[in-house]
């Protein structure tokens, strides 16, 4: 799934978890704006789903 300009999503950040906000995605090249850091993966999962406004998942499970 591509992602669309004005959500959030997140990936690893050194040894935690960032999130980003995608503020342009022209010619297949997606840039972001770092939002926060934060320490472990449900975490960022939680966090991701707030920003973008989605009903918060009942299972997290970690795919990587």
């Amino acid at each position: 799934m591509a992602k669309k300009v004005g959500t959030y999503y997140f990936a690893r950040l050194r040894s935690n978890w960032g999130i980003w906000i995608v503020i342009s995605n022209d010619n297949g090249i997606m840039m972001g704006d770092f939002v926060k850091s934060v320490s472990n993966y449900e975490d960022a999962v939680r966090e991701t789903y707030s920003l973008n406004g989605w009903k918060q998942p009942e299972r997290i499970i970690k795919k990587y």
